[in-house]
């Protein structure tokens, strides 16, 4: 799996924000955030961003 993904979800799970809350901020499906978190689908900077303000962390923290 992708390294910066793995501290993403670290991350979240330690905050104990759940998969739908970061899909609805930054608003897409939640299958979009499952498919990112399990690493059936590509995630681009641009989403890094987001799933980063969702969990109310800076982007740095994870690369």
């Amino acid at each position: 799996m992708n390294p910066v993904i793995e501290r993403i979800e670290q991350k979240r799970i330690e905050k104990g924000i759940t998969k739908t809350h970061v899909a609805k901020h930054c608003e897409r499906s939640v299958s979009w955030y499952k498919d990112i978190s399990k690493g059936r689908r590509r995630v681009y900077l641009e989403d890094v961003f987001l799933i980063a303000e969702a969990i109310g962390e800076t982007p740095k923290k994870f690369f």
